[in-house]
């Protein structure tokens, strides 16, 4: 089974969605028999990001302020690096990023992490845009936003190519949760096969690892991504880690055996593990 998991959270200065310190999860991961961990908190920046939704500008780990996100991510990783100094397993700061496509995100995100110097990078999209990224809502806010049915199928297009996009950029280790939007019953219907196949071709044509996040179990059923896609990634021998995406202590490994039943099932060879420069 697989002893490593770099897709975590914890609840770092009181900024971050996870339930726990960064010790408290390396004591979690070594009782689980794990060799590594990384530790992947949010990096959700936008400019716009405040404008967008008021939730959002209240909640402390979406960023609008560059110079505001750059200190605090800076401080993440050296808190963790610290921490894996003493840790019995090795530790790894990484970011599980929000991407965006405009010159002015990269400009800014590769500021932000020159400065900060993460061991490692997944992409991600919790955000819904317009193409302009006028509008950037997260999808836990897209129901207080009011949006109207047809401006979230224009939403929903521009998540998929967000994510086509965050694959073609090259910023990435690997790419979390291609389908987490059915968390929110969105992007579900058949007509959206088409773009899930065009993500599917972008990861074949970049070789870009991708998760199985085993999380999706225990909210809605169902690992991300959905079955059919992880056959099909397999059938082309894209590569693949399984994550927990653990928000809590007891998130660690959830699942990995039956990740690794499903793998062993179709006869998934094409693991991945990060490899990180130290």
């Amino acid at each position: 089974m697989q002893t490593f998991s770099y897709h975590t959270h914890t609840n770092s200065f009181g900024l971050f969605d996870g339930h726990n310190s960064v010790s408290e999860m390396i004591d979690a991961a070594y009782k689980a028999g794990y060799t590594e961990l990384g530790i992947s908190n949010h990096l959700i920046y936008h400019p716009n990001m405040h404008t967008s939704s008021e939730a959002q500008k209240n909640d402390k780990m979406f960023h609008a302020d560059k110079q505001k996100a750059k200190e605090i991510m800076t401080a993440v990783v050296n808190d963790i690096k610290e921490k894996a100094q003493t840790a019995p397993i090795k530790v790894y700061a990484g970011f599980e990023v929000d991407f965006f496509p405009s010159k002015r995100w990269r400009d800014d995100f590769e500021e932000i992490i020159s400065a900060a110097k993460p061991d490692y990078l997944i992409g991600s999209t919790h955000c819904i845009r317009t193409a302009d990224e006028s509008l950037v809502l997260n999808l836990y806010h897209l129901k207080e936003s009011n949006c109207s049915a047809s401006m979230v199928e224009e939403l929903m297009v521009n998540y998929w190519q967000n994510i086509i996009e965050s694959i073609q950029s090259g910023y990435f280790d690997f790419i979390a949760h291609l389908d987490v939007c059915k968390l929110f019953n969105l992007g579900v219907e058949p007509k959206w096969d088409v773009w899930k196949r065009k993500v599917i071709d972008t990861l074949t044509e970049y070789n870009q690892p991708y998760e199985l996040n085993t999380s999706g179990w225990r909210k809605v059923g169902e690992q991300h991504p959905h079955l059919w896609m992880i056959e099909e990634l397999n059938h082309r021998q894209v590569p693949l880690i399984i994550s927990d995406d653990a928000h809590t202590v007891e998130h660690i490994a959830y699942d990995f055996d039956r990740a690794e039943s499903l793998l062993q099932s179709i006869n998934y060879k094409n693991r991945h593990k990060p490899k990180i420069k130290i």
